[in-house]
């Protein structure tokens, strides 16, 4: 089967590390290397002129140097056009002679050296010089690499690995690169990110070492490409009449790809122009593309990498605030073709639950990699893929009860109640469609068994004095991450698709919302208060409690009624009706207290619940869960699309 990637997310394709935002840094920071984080032009400028001022203060300073050359070159190497900022051999010519016999100005002059094998001498000098220093490690890989010394290159890869140079997150990545390949396939790679983390997972780990990984600008170096090509029986290749390196590149790929007697892959991080090239010959299997001259059933190879092979755990919960997040975030972006294809292939053959499974996934790397919006018209563009819809819940009910959060931004002033839940499942019921209805049932829950045992013999009245916690007005709870999601998928529906003329808006996206959107709903425009009413303690001035939370180790309300004098009240023992108590400052109730809320990442709830006590109530808090529980519910947020 062809590959299939909508126009829309050309722009996905191989798009680039993305660029931190660090701007006006006051004080000379250390360069890391680019492959580990990306800044913007402007920070290197700022950085290469600091640094620089470090140098006229000391001139002896091998460090400042160092820093200033690495500044002065990322800035350069992110400038647009031909203007280049920085004469690097210039500010290499400035580095006094007192200098020289240092591992500073020996890795200095590898870097500005030539692409060949001749710099290598520098990188070698600056070793001998300072063997312990682990940044150039990855350089003596490269150097064993293009000489055949792959016992020498291991060395330095289990000494990259040991000094935690690669985070789990790029090693899970480059897992899934490998995963994409057939047995014994040669997979053709970029740049550092996904090269280095390939050798070290083959040569340190034992993983794959049936793929044969090269790097395409390695493969630029004579020495380098000879013994590669001849290891793998493929001819020579002779580059020296090319007019520049694309016309090299291009070359090298289709001797390769034409010499080659095994599979031939390339990751989807190398450039678009090497891709388009052989572009009809390049099916999508995962993190790489086939090179198949005939038709090749990618989709097939593609479902079974991703549901049998891939690590994906990483790429549900947050990415690590850590140095590389923003280079990871841009190569995750090469999931998105993937995944969409993915995700037709569901939708197009009733596999909504594997479709409804994969959207949290997609959405947190589209969130990561800057491109929501980009993802979101996608996933809006498919809401017809739903199932056709004939439903009793009517629009003027779910613009019943919006508040504006900011922008384009709503939400429902309640979470989910078991009548509007219970709508929802007649509708599946209505429309057939029993696999839906078996993914979103509520379970049973006995509710006595969760009371304490010297509440056990109170009679119901007591009880369940506020209203049971199955009432139709109360919140819905112990239902999937996943049956919250196909409800705001259903209901996304109902609205679209109705042809109500008084509906508030032409077309909306309900959904559960971020972390953040859920935070800035709970603060109603406060900043750094702990609860959703704007303080720092959970009674009022009466010492009556302002919300639903286990408070069974806090002293009772003295103006509170009781039946039973030991123990606090707050309004119930379980969760109570949705509107209860007072609402914030934007009229939504409940964000604190009651039943926790689901948001869009799975197993995260935010708010706290009567079942918990109230530090979990407090905003910035979150909790986690595994399964269905009889605590968490969810409230809906609500995304307008196109205002009427």
């Amino acid at each position: 089967m062809k590959k299939i990637i909508p126009a829309l997310f050309a722009l996905l394709l191989f798009a680039p590390s993305l660029l931190a935002a660090r701007q006006g840094a006051a004080l000379p920071e250390r360069i890391l290397p680019i492959s580990k984080v990306a800044y913007s032009v402007a920070y290197y400028a700022e950085q290469a002129n600091l640094w620089q001022l470090e140098t006229t203060k000391n001139n002896l300073n091998p460090d400042a140097w160092l820093n200033y050359f690495r500044a002065a070159r990322y800035a350069n190497m992110l400038t647009r056009g031909d203007g280049q900022a920085y004469n690097l051999t210039a500010i290499v010519g400035q580095i006094p002679d007192a200098l020289t016999q240092t591992f500073e100005y020996q890795f200095i002059r590898f870097l500005n050296a030539p692409w060949d094998e001749s710099r290598f001498q520098f990188l070698l000098k600056a070793h001998e010089i300072a063997p312990q220093r682990t940044e150039i490690y990855h350089d003596l890989v490269t150097y064993h690499e293009t000489r055949g010394e792959q016992a020498q290159a291991l060395i330095y890869l289990e000494k990259l690995f040991e000094a935690g140079e690669f985070p789990a997150e790029l090693l899970a990545w480059n897992y899934n690169l490998l995963a994409s390949v057939e047995p014994d396939a040669i997979l053709l790679t970029h740049g550092d990110n996904d090269t280095y983390p390939l050798w070290v997972l083959q040569s340190a780990k034992g993983i794959r070492k049936d793929v044969n990984v090269l790097n395409i600008n390695l493969l630029m170096m004579d020495e380098y490409r000879d013994k590669a090509l001849k290891r793998l029986g493929i001819p020579a290749i002779d580059i020296r009449n090319c007019l520049d390196s694309k016309e090299a590149f291009l070359l090298i790929f289709k001797e390769i790809m034409t010499g080659a007697k095994r599979p031939v892959y390339v990751a989807n991080t190398m450039p678009e122009q090497v891709r388009q090239a052989f572009g009809d010959s390049l099916y999508l299997t995962g993190l790489a593309f086939r090179y198949a001259p005939t038709a090749f059933d990618n989709l097939g190879f593609l479902k079974n990498n991703f549901e049998n092979k891939f690590l994906l755990d990483y790429l549900r919960v947050d990415f690590s605030p850590d140095s590389v997040s923003s280079v990871l975030a841009g190569m995750n972006l090469q999931y998105l073709p993937a995944f969409i294809m993915l995700h037709q292939h569901y939708m197009a053959s009733g596999e909504k639950n594997k479709a409804a499974n994969l959207e949290p996934i997609m959405r947190r790397v589209a969130k990561e990699g800057g491109r929501k919006g980009e993802l979101e018209a996608y996933l809006s563009s498919h809401a017809q893929d739903l199932p056709a819809v004939s439903s009793a819940i009517s629009v003027r009910s779910l613009d019943k009860g919006l508040k504006k959060i900011s922008g384009n931004l709503y939400a429902f002033d309640t979470e989910v109640t078991n009548g509007q839940y219970e709508a929802f499942l007649m509708d599946l019921v209505k429309n057939k469609a029993f696999d839906l209805l078996e993914t979103c049932k509520s379970l049973h829950i006995d509710w006595r068994s969760f009371l304490p045992e010297k509440h056990k013999n109170l009679p119901d009245s007591e009880v369940f004095k506020h209203a049971h916690p199955d009432d139709p007005a109360a919140p819905v709870v112990n239902i999937s991450h996943e049956a919250a999601q196909q409800y705001c998928d259903w209901i996304t529906k109902v609205y679209n698709s109705s042809t109500e003329k008084k509906k508030a808006h032409r077309k909306v996206r309900f959904r559960l919302p971020t972390e953040a959107e859920w935070e800035l709903a709970a603060r109603a425009g406060r900043k750094d208060v702990p609860y959703p009413w704007g303080g720092y303690f959970i009674r009022n001035n009466k010492g009556c409690f302002l919300a639903n939370y286990d408070v069974s180790g806090e002293a009772p309300c003295k103006d509170c009624p009781n039946a039973n004098t030991d123990r606090p009240d707050d309004g119930g023992f379980f969760s109570v009706k949705a509107d209860s108590y007072f609402p914030n400052d934007l009229g939504l109730y409940n964000t604190s207290g009651n039943v926790a809320e689901m948001i869009d990442q799975p197993g995260v709830s935010k708010g706290g619940s009567w079942f918990e006590t109230p530090f979990f109530g407090q905003i910035a808090n979150r909790n986690t869960y595994t399964k269905p529980a009889p605590f968490i519910g969810f409230r809906v947020f609500m995304e307008v699309l196109e205002g009427n």
